[in-house]
């Protein structure tokens, strides 16, 4: 016959067990997997609303779409497609760097454009900002003509960081419905400058 305290014992050993067996399994059902761990933070974005993330802040003012794109430094954009011209403010957060934006990718279902170059200096996509003082000015974005009116139009986003590779890092994300928007015939966009508009 077994006595009582050895029974005790087992039974609390049993209880031991089966906390730490419990725990165990907690953990390993809500660890995030290798993808989540290296996901970006994406931090919500609306037009006319600042969004700040760890390293960046940003605020969209407009989004228009055109047939054709006059900058302020005399390059003019004609493309067989369309032109997304986005109007924003976007500063530093925590230091100055030679990029402004390492993401600055227009989304359109399971396809990203990236902010075009080709305007030069006319855009934020080569743009440097200060911390602490917003640069205001466009990017440029070329989409073909027949994205804008395609059912995923309506649910496209918006994404802005400072890193190309905002895994663990904060993406500004602001969805845009573009098949809302008219397509005008031309529009003239400023020079990026210092401050906001």
């Amino acid at each position: 016959m077994t006595p009582p305290i050895a029974r005790w014992r087992y039974a609390a050993n049993g209880a031991a067990l089966l906390a730490i067996l419990s725990v165990a399994s907690v953990v390993l059902h809500t660890t995030p997997n290798r993808e989540l761990q290296h996901s970006p933070m994406v931090v919500a974005a609306t037009l006319a609303e600042p969004a700040s993330g760890r390293d960046i802040r940003a605020t969209v003012h407009s989004v228009a779409i055109t047939e054709e794109v006059s900058a302020g430094n005399g390059w003019a954009g004609s493309t067989p497609g369309v032109w997304v011209v986005v109007e924003l403010s976007v500063e530093a957060v925590v230091e100055d760097r030679v990029s402004a934006l390492g993401t600055a990718v227009l989304r359109v279902g399971d396809t990203e454009y990236s902010a075009s170059t080709r305007p030069g200096d006319a855009t934020l996509a080569s743009g440097s900002p200060a911390t602490g003082i917003p640069l205001t000015g466009p990017l440029i974005f070329e989409l073909p003509a027949d994205v804008v009116s395609a059912p995923a139009a309506q649910r496209a986003t918006l994404e802005l960081a400072r890193n190309s590779d905002p895994r663990v890092d904060s993406l500004l994300v602001m969805p845009v419905d573009l098949a809302a928007l008219d397509v005008q015939p031309s529009i003239d966009v400023d020079l990026p400058h210092w401050g906001v508009r």
